[in-house]
């Protein structure tokens, strides 16, 4: 267990289908009313700390929260073999997740990057299951339109050098924007991505080949609420990408001037206000 501000973060463990997933629950007071069970899905080298901010204001604003690692990731369970994290797999984790925790009721559902590419294939298949989907800093496709180098080539990079040298890379990169993380946020950092399996960075990688999905139509057509989040500052994706995504999902949108692709960590306050803007005007 952790803390955030007040409310405690306690650790869980789910079933995933290939073994234990690791997760952080926040709940309610007990004199605040429950509005409703949101589930946050991290993406590529994340984790379910991605979230550990926000975790706690989401309690205090009403709302029980989940957020777990994905298979193979930090401290979660995973195959060996990249056989193991097709898209099929890590959606079926989450249709998995949101059973467990809400079986009775929808639930909403935030995805990060990667994680939302996830998450809109789940969606996708069970619209029923999802008050909203939020999208933050995720755009349409790993292959056009982004500001990172073809999977096929990190892959390669990854298979002959190991995590060790993706770290080193990363680690370059927010040096160079200006986001050099604390020495205890680093070791953290560095400590996940070489405890996170090889197979999942490469499966992921391998499923970040081709667009989670190749019409951004069916998304909107699956009738779930939408938003739409990124910073515009040093994000994977320009501004112009995530506004067209969103005109295309014909989703709200909420920027964060002078952010880049992590919004949920570097201000998860806003982020968080406007989660709740956004579900209290579906309510």
């Amino acid at each position: 267990m952790t803390q955030g501000t007040e409310t405690p973060i306690e650790s869980i463990t789910l079933r995933g289908g290939a073994g234990a997933l690791a997760g952080w629950e926040v709940n309610p007071s007990a004199d605040t009313p429950n509005l409703g069970t949101v589930v946050l899905v991290p993406g590529f080298t994340g984790s379910k700390e991605d979230f550990e901010f926000m975790l706690p204001l989401l309690a205090a604003a009403g709302y029980r929260a989940v957020a777990y690692d994905q298979r193979g990731q930090w401290q979660s369970e995973g195959p060996d073999d990249i056989s193991g994290y097709t898209m099929a797999d890590f959606v079926g984790d989450l249709h998995g997740v949101v059973d467990q925790i809400s079986p009775d009721a929808p639930v909403h559902l935030v995805g990060h990057s990667f994680g939302g590419y996830v998450s809109r294939v789940t969606v996708v298949e069970t619209p029923a299951r999802f008050r909203s989907f939020t999208l933050i800093a995720s755009g349409p496709s790993s292959v056009e339109d982004i500001k990172f180098p073809p999977p096929q080539m990190v892959a390669q990079v990854v298979e002959s050098a190991g995590p060790e040298f993706l770290w080193q890379q990363m680690s370059a990169a927010m040096d160079a924007a200006g986001q050099t993380p604390s020495p205890e946020r680093g070791e953290f950092l560095h400590n996940r991505i070489l405890r996170t399996k090889q197979a999942n960075l490469l499966g992921i990688l391998k499923c970040m080949e081709a667009p989670p999905l190749a019409d951004p139509a069916v998304l909107r057509d699956a009738g779930v609420p939408l938003l739409v989040a990124y910073g515009d500052t040093n994000d994977l994706w320009d501004p112009e990408v995530h506004e067209k995504f969103a005109r295309q999902l014909q989703a709200r949108t909420a920027v964060y001037p002078g952010i880049g692709h992590v919004p949920n960590e570097d201000v998860p306050a806003q982020v968080t206000a406007d989660l709740v803007s956004f579900w209290k005007e579906l309510a």
